[in-house]
């Protein structure tokens, strides 16, 4: 009985460590990418990493959240079939359910892709959801040792992924950093602090604590500016205005 309930001690506690392992591998997903969005376009913000260190962390928090959820809104149905192949307990209608539920947002992303969007990027995307959603189902089904393994591997296929598809995996990034219009591709107006000088327009890759990256009209290098000597105002909400 003790070597049994040594045994359960033990099972435990790699069961947490492997949990533990898991959540800290998903929340970096996100510096992943950031690593490799900043590669593509041939730059790297050190002052991003070392002064803006809150606002990244909430970044890869939201980040991180987001991929878990949409991973289980479409690929929900592979948890129990993982529970049938290592408990060998399965219940139909349930699954049926789960299945048509998944079914239901898989048609969302399809539909919402636009006539000339990028179908690379939303399979790069349905892709890091399944191996999510995979090895949830490992964590919640299988033993600590497979566990390990599962993680192993996840992590291989993902990053060997997001390096191959570099574009597919930077536009995924684009579009969180569109939605706080701090980078991404933007098209902005950069008005200098000092009136003598001109205004400069371009697209917005990142903007850090001290430094912004454009790609100014007319040229192929990325700028870097420093972020105190001019305010930054986006294009589109000046059309909307003269729209109004």
């Amino acid at each position: 009985m003790l070597g049994s309930v040594l045994k359960n001690r033990k099972e435990t506690v790699f069961r947490i460590l492997s949990i533990v392992l898991s959540s800290i591998f998903f929340a970096h997903i996100p510096l992943l990418l950031f690593l490799i969005y900043m590669g593509h376009h041939g730059f790297f913000s050190y002052d991003f990493f070392s002064d803006g260190l809150f606002g990244l962390k909430v970044f890869f928090f939201l980040t991180s959240i987001f991929v878990l959820i949409t991973s289980l809104a479409i690929f929900w149905w592979v948890i129990p079939l993982v529970e049938k192949w290592k408990k060998g307990t399965f219940k139909l209608w349930p699954f049926i359910g789960i299945s048509l539920f998944n079914l239901f947002f898989l048609l969302i992303v399809v539909v919402s892709i636009p006539k000339n969007g990028d179908y690379f990027r939303v399979a790069y995307i349905l892709a890091i959801g399944f191996f999510v959603s995979l090895h949830v189902a490992f964590l919640i089904h299988a033993k600590p040792s497979e566990q390990f393994r599962s993680l192993i591997v996840v992590i291989f296929i993902i990053t060997f992924m997001s390096l191959h598809l570099r574009e597919q995996a930077s536009s995924v990034l684009a579009i969180g950093l569109k939605s706080y219009a701090v980078g991404g591709g933007i098209e902005v107006i950069l008005k200098p602090k000092l009136k003598q000088n001109d205004n400069l327009t371009g697209n917005l890759l990142l903007t850090s604590p001290k430094h912004i990256y454009i790609k100014l009209d007319g040229t192929e290098e990325i700028s870097t500016i420093e972020r105190s000597k001019v305010d930054v105002i986006q294009t589109k909400h000046i059309k909307k205005i003269n729209k109004d």
